[in-house]
């Protein structure tokens, strides 16, 4: 009787050693170092400017709002924070947030709301298009100082080309003192404001209108869709980054506008006009009190953060 034999298990081969990764060699190393040091170059200009100018000019603010300084002597009195108790309960200061508030609403949503429409008027084929993009666009290349300035003459009360109109068609009871009347001044100034930024809207509207699919217009047309249906239930859904995007240019340019107020009413008459901009000038420029005006700053700089931040949740809510 045979015994089976016990085949024994084959090992299985060793597989062949790898090699061992060699280092770097010295000259690559060089190479990206090289490599850095000139990317490095080419920002550095940058960040120096917005280090010495911006952030730089944010903490010397901070650290001036704790001082009593007229802005030209060297002594400084340390007061704490009674620039900023002096500051809230100044009635100018809420003034200035109330009509720099009103300003900014009734600019971003008019002008949006214009700009759309004259997009979506000379997206469709037509004659004169190409000419009347040029007309409503040509104010936002003008200076608000100019503006300001072609303004002031057009709403002058005895000689302005509105009072002088509506008295050769019969209605002068209708004529008003555009910018020394308390009641209208600010109104008055927020249309030259939409008169000038209008065209900038909607030429971004237009680009963006330029994205959407010819096919959909031509569906909606099919259906029935008229000029209006087909502006709020086709393009304006599908412009809603644009919306955004002007809504947050709109209120950085609300809070920082200055000049086209200071040119047309400087603040006035009274207080009717005071913008936190224009509040911040003359509290530093006019009347020295530049540890006070510091304490305006930090505060204007932590409205615009706020705004900016609620903006950018809004926004990643409406992208998820």
């Amino acid at each position: 009787m045979q015994t089976e034999r016990q085949e024994l298990p084959i090992k299985p081969k060793a597989e062949p050693l790898q090699p061992v990764a060699t280092r770097t060699p010295a000259p690559k190393k060089k190479k990206n170092m090289k490599r850095n040091m000139v990317g490095w170059a080419f920002v550095a200009p940058i960040v120096l400017f917005v280090v010495s100018f911006i952030y730089y000019g944010i903490f010397y603010n901070a650290y001036n709002s704790f001082f009593s300084w007229d802005g030209i002597s060297f002594d400084k009195a340390f007061v704490g924070l009674d620039n900023y108790a002096e500051m809230f309960q100044d009635p100018d200061f809420y003034l200035s947030l109330k009509n720099t508030f009103i300003f900014t609403i009734l600019t971003v949503t008019i002008q949006a709301g214009i700009g759309l429409v004259l997009a979506y008027f000379l997206h469709t084929p037509g004659p004169m298009r190409t000419a009347m993009k040029s007309v409503f666009f040509f104010p936002v290349v003008l200076s608000p100082v100019v503006l300001g300035a072609a303004f002031s003459q057009i709403y002058d009360f005895q000689f302005g080309y509105i009072n002088e109109f509506l008295r050769a068609i019969g209605l002068g009871s209708l004529e008003q003192n555009w910018l020394g009347d308390p009641d209208i001044a600010l109104y008055s100034v927020i249309a030259i404001n939409i008169f000038q930024w209008t065209g900038s809207s909607m030429v971004m509207y237009y680009m963006a209108m330029l994205t959407i699919e010819k096919e959909i217009f031509e569906a909606a047309k099919i259906d029935g869709a008229g000029f209006f249906r087909t502006l709020w239930s086709i393009v304006f859904p599908n412009l809603k980054g644009t919306t955004f995007t002007l809504s947050i240019l709109g209120v950085i340019g609300g809070l920082k506008t200055f000049d086209l107020v200071w040119i047309t009413t400087a603040g006035g008459p009274g207080s009717s006009t005071e913008f936190i901009s224009t509040y911040l000038f003359r509290k530093s420029m006019l009347q020295q009190e530049v540890g006070f005006s510091s304490a305006v700053a930090i505060i204007l700089l932590t409205i615009a953060l706020l705004i900016t931040y609620f903006q950018l949740r809004v926004q990643k809510k409406m992208d998820n």
